[in-house]
């Protein structure tokens, strides 16, 4: 499965659950996008903000702005992010950066 979402702006560490039933994948998007919504206002606060690209089977681009993009900490944001989305999900995911162009 690859969905595209185009350019726009729109606890269990190490642990996955697995889920009562499998997740649709509307319904595994709306997961996503709901996560990845509720931490842009800490990315905006920092002076940054995270973008949702693409879900493509088990990988989830994201894009990383402002003071986000190129911040040395970026790696352990993903994966924070990361292990959100698995806790949210109850199944793994990749977090990738989205490549511009």
């Amino acid at each position: 499965m690859k969905i595209d979402l185009g350019q726009s702006s729109s606890h269990a560490e190490g642990m996955v659950s697995p889920p009562m039933s499998p997740l649709s994948d509307a319904e595994r998007i709306m997961i996503i996008t709901n996560v990845i919504e509720s931490l842009r206002t800490n990315f905006q606060a920092d002076g940054g903000d995270i973008t949702l690209v693409a879900v493509e089977g088990d990988k989830v681009r994201v894009r990383l702005s402002g003071a986000c993009a190129g911040c040395g900490s970026a790696g352990l944001t993903l994966g924070g992010i990361r292990r959100q989305l698995i806790h949210e999900l109850g199944e793994p995911v990749l977090v990738v950066p989205a490549t511009l162009g």
